[in-house]
């Protein structure tokens, strides 16, 4: 299904990308000779394939902020800021702060990718921590804010298992490979976790390509160690299972660990564990569901999240409080309006603070680990994230953004206070218009559906197109934050309309299981409902409508080929297409079964849950977008809809992406910044140009999108 955000393999390429491209069959090169208005011709020599400015300027001029963290001091930010795609989409760290101008910290060597990410202030702030890839090794390094070079945490492990590790010095045979790290609050240990090395034997066996493996075998080469974070000298930690998860008691007197996450064959089977600085493993009493467990303050409570307790799928979770002494556990959210995260800071009080999506919002909240109650805070911004703050709690950092308002990072000095905003590298061009959004409802077989309404301008008396857009999930949601793509759609002259429809998140367990063993049903119907909603109340072209949607909105887009010809474009990125076929060569099939068990004992339901049991109904142009390293909606899913479509004698394209997983043509598709120089803008040529034809009502929408780079 279509729930995973993981990529698969989505590798980085140079140059001009290749593209497989079935709708004939042919394989050539991608893009189309185009020109921009007011481009340079060393531009448009270097992008044939841009085909409209705003799509040359999501490769040239867009950024993205990955994750920050607090100073010490509550008043500096470390910030991740991607390069822009054509300079790379490598990402780099930047210290925020307010009255100040946002300084670059960290830089990449010519070669090297990946950037520099996961970024922390040492607990005196005198120094930044970060993981990056030199020399082909994937490394913890230290930097220190008054200068110098950064300094490798060099930890090797030899063929008996014994450790080394220290800062600087000679490259140690056999080096770890990082995977991440976390201070104690108290600053005295640094709990770090990495992947062994590869075993010689099977090194030696690939060279000779003896290489062939059993498939379904347990990796177990991540592994915990705690460090010396002055001398970096290094000692295991020693658990039974697959390492998943760490996480420092308030009072650093020990450390919370998950093992065996999640098991795709059996359902979660989670084990959390309690490890002191001296190495003592205890096994504590959780359901193998539990995640996210914390000490409260005074160590008499215990805080986790488990499974919702009502009909749900596993990604709802409730927030359970346990009495140490008597064992009980109390569920404090059952019924919540909302998603309960696994972010959560604990106060003092032993109250916690998080980022809480509720409908399109995500808001500031303090939950009372008492009674479950709920006070929320304003930051002037509808979806608040990346809560942080530091040791001391002596402030507090997140980001916030709106339709209007790219994402921002936020400080204040405490819960409830007026929050600064941060001046950051400009994240998209200061000249694009800023479109609002509009919330609208509707009523459909006894729920209440929202979506966000993006309008352009409109003549009097006239009509515009609607773009339908789906969200991924089906367990996801959209929000009222910024969006590029949204922009883009909007510049066109289009009306969007964003729905989350029954079975998105936001809204509690209720709305998420109501469509369990009906997907293409009642969703479908919530869709077309809406669109006869902002049919009546806006001035919208019934005549002129598209639906777009990736992963579970791709899926969308093939039941909605299937069951209705009212939308003359539609476009399907990583669908779903056989839950037969998809269940059993995707990677990750638990989440699925909630929805309609396993297929080969529940076949009629799995088939009618299948866009390919309709897919002989198609008429309307449709196009297909797929990454060829997809292992969460793998290309078979897009070849199995191509083919029936084709045989149908409906009209299809498939463009697929080498090189490219789940998230990274997802990421494409939604104008997101990417380490690939040219597949997002060849993606949005295609997909724009078909819209385009689409709506201009030519006999053949869909040749643009099979046209390559010459």
């Amino acid at each position: 299904m279509n729930h995973s955000s993981r990529s698969g393999s989505g590798k980085s390429g140079s140059g001009r990308a290749r593209f497989a491209l079935l709708a004939g069959v042919a394989l050539s090169f991608a893009g189309m000779a185009t020109g921009i208005p007011g481009a340079s011709p060393a531009m448009a020599a270097d992008n044939p394939s841009a085909g409209f400015p705003m799509n040359e300027e999501i490769r040239t001029k867009v950024r993205a902020l990955r994750g920050i963290a607090l100073a010490p001091d509550g008043k500096s930010v470390l910030a991740g800021i991607t390069d822009t795609t054509a300079d790379g989409g490598q990402p780099h760290l930047w210290l925020l702060r307010a009255g100040a101008k946002p300084r670059q910290l960290t830089f990449s060597r010519s070669g090297e990718r990946g950037g520099e990410t996961a970024g922390q202030f040492s607990p005196d702030g005198s120094a930044i921590l970060f993981i990056a890839t030199r020399d082909g090794t994937r490394s913890l390094f230290r930097l220190p804010l008054a200068g110098g070079e950064p300094e490798r945490l060099q930890i090797a492990k030899n063929a008996s298992g014994a450790v080394s590790a220290a800062w600087g010095g000679a490259k140690l045979d056999n080096p770890l490979s990082a995977g991440g790290f976390a201070f104690s609050p108290n600053g005295k240990y640094l709990a770090f976790w990495a992947d062994d090395p590869e075993a010689a034997a099977v090194k030696t066996r690939k060279e000779r390509k003896d290489d062939a493996y059993s498939h379904g075998e347990p990796d177990h080469r991540t592994h915990l160690y705690l460090l010396d974070p002055v001398s970096g000298a290094a000692r295991a930690v020693k658990l039974d299972g697959v390492y998943d998860k760490v996480s420092w008691s308030y009072d650093s007197a020990d450390m919370i660990v998950t093992t065996d996450p999640d098991s795709d064959l059996t359902g979660p089977n989670a084990v959390t564990w309690k490890v002191t600085p001296d190495l003592v493993v205890t096994k504590l009493d959780l359901p193998a569901t539990a995640a996210d467990a914390a000490y409260l303050p005074g160590r008499t409570r215990m805080i986790y999240t488990d499974n919702c307790v009502d009909d749900a799928p596993p990604r709802c979770n409730d927030l359970f409080v346990k009495d140490l002494a008597s064992g009980e556990a109390r569920n404090l959210t059952r019924g919540f309006d909302g998603d309960i995260p696994s972010g959560f800071k604990i106060l003092p009080s032993g109250d916690l603070v998080a980022a809480i999506p509720t409908h399109m919002r995500s808001r500031l909240a303090r939950i009372s680990t008492k009674d479950g109650s709920v006070t929320w805070f304003d930051i002037g911004r509808p979806v608040v994230g990346s809560l942080v703050t530091n040791a001391a709690q002596t402030g507090w950092a997140m980001t916030g953004t709106g339709p209007t308002d790219p994402m921002t990072v936020f400080v204040t000095p405490k819960l409830g206070a007026a929050a600064t905003a941060l001046e950051a590298p400009a994240l998209v061009p200061a000249t694009w218009a800023k479109v609002p959004s509009k919330l609208v409802t509707w009523q459909n077989e006894g729920l209440t559906i929202e979506a966000m309404l993006y309008m352009p301008k409109v003549a009097p008396g006239t009509k515009v197109p609607l773009v339908v857009s789906i969200h991924g999930g089906p367990a996801g949601r959209f929000a009222d934050d910024y969006s590029a793509l949204i922009q883009m759609l909007v510049a066109e002259g289009w009306a969007v309309m964003q729905p989350n429809i029954r079975g998105s998140s936001g809204y509690g367990a209720k709305f998420l299981a109501a469509n369990k063993n009906d997907l293409g049903g009642a969703d479908y119907r919530d869709v077309m409902t809406g669109v006869d909603s902002v049919l009546k109340d806006y001035p919208i072209d019934e005549k002129r409508m598209a639906l777009i949607g990736y992963s579970y909105g791709g899926e969308m887009a093939g039941f909605v080929v299937g069951k209705t010809d009212r939308f003359k474009a539609i476009v399907s990125g990583a669908p779903v297409i056989n839950q037969f076929s998809e269940y059993g060569t995707e990677r990750g099939t638990f989440y699925d079964r909630w929805y309609y068990g396993k297929p080969w004992l529940n076949f009629a339901d799995a088939w009618r849950q299948s866009p390919l049991s309709t897919a002989a109904n198609a008429k309307t142009p449709f196009l297909l977008l797929q990454g060829a390293e997809d292992v969460t909606d793998p290309l078979g899913q897009s070849l199995e809809m191509w083919t029936a479509l084709k045989q149908s004698d409906a009209p299809v394209a498939l463009v697929v992406y080498p090189r490219e997983g789940h998230g990274d043509t997802g990421g494409h598709f939604r104008a997101l910044v990417s380490t690939e120089p040219w597949h997002g803008i060849d993606l949005r040529r295609r997909m724009f140009g078909f819209l385009r034809a689409a709506f201009a009502g030519e006999p053949d929408p869909l040749a643009v999108a099979r046209k390559d780079v010459p």
